[in-house]
This record gives C-alpha cells, structure tokens and sequence, in this order.
C-alpha cells in the first residue's frame, strides 16, 4: 500500500492563518467581500514573500471564483477556496490534493463564522 506524506508546512500554516486573520479582519471592520478579498492579499505581502509580486485584484478576476454569490454562505465557502488557492498556486505548489483537502479544513476552523463579519 502506498503512502503519501503530506507536503503541508508549518510556512503554509502559518501563511493560512494571516491570510484568514486579515479575512476576518476586514469582514468584522464591515468591508464589502471583494475589498476584504483585496485586503486580505495586499495586507499580508510584507508577511508572506511568496505574494509579494502579486496583483490582488488580477488574481482575483483570474481565479474566477465566482464572487457574485447568491446566498451568504457561499461568502465563507469562497473565502476558504481563495486562500486554498493562493496556498496552491503561489505558496506551495506542492500540495497534494490529500494536503488541500486538510489545509481547507485548517482554514475553516480559522475563519470565523458569518454571522460574525458584520455585526
């Protein structure tokens, strides 16, 4: 039977969580989703070199992530898919899909709940 070790470092843990931290942030400061989104990148740029080079709003329009959602629950389920996204695509490309699987639950327990971004 073969066994995959997972890819995950401590780097895109931590990058999980100031990415989600700076998330949360921008929700609970009553910010529109896509500026919290914007916020979210440029804001931890000097914290994570990887995303230094990165244009927020390009990948943002790029990723396609279907930011004009019908319900409010799918603002946290594309909260979790940009940040998973950004771990994949910019911080480690590594990642299995085992790996991305764990990281989207990581980010989930991270995020805080909806009802809690605008109070």
């Amino acid at each position: 039977m073969k066994t995959n070790t997972s890819k995950i470092r401590v780097a895109d843990k931590r990058a999980a969580r100031l990415l989600c931290q700076a998330f949360n942030d921008g929700m609970r400061s009553g910010a529109e989703y896509k500026v919290a989104l914007v916020r979210m990148i440029d804001g931890q740029k000097s914290q994570i070199p990887e995303l230094r080079s990165l244009d927020s709003k390009s990948v943002l329009a790029a990723s396609n992530l279907q930011v004009n959602v019908m319900f409010p629950h799918e603002f946290r389920k594309n909260a979790i898919q940009m940040i998973v996204f950004l771990l994949f695509k910019h911080i480690n490309p590594n990642l299995s899909g085992a790996d991305r699987f764990v990281m989207e639950a990581f980010i989930d327990e991270q995020l805080v709940p909806l009802k809690e971004w605008v109070q």
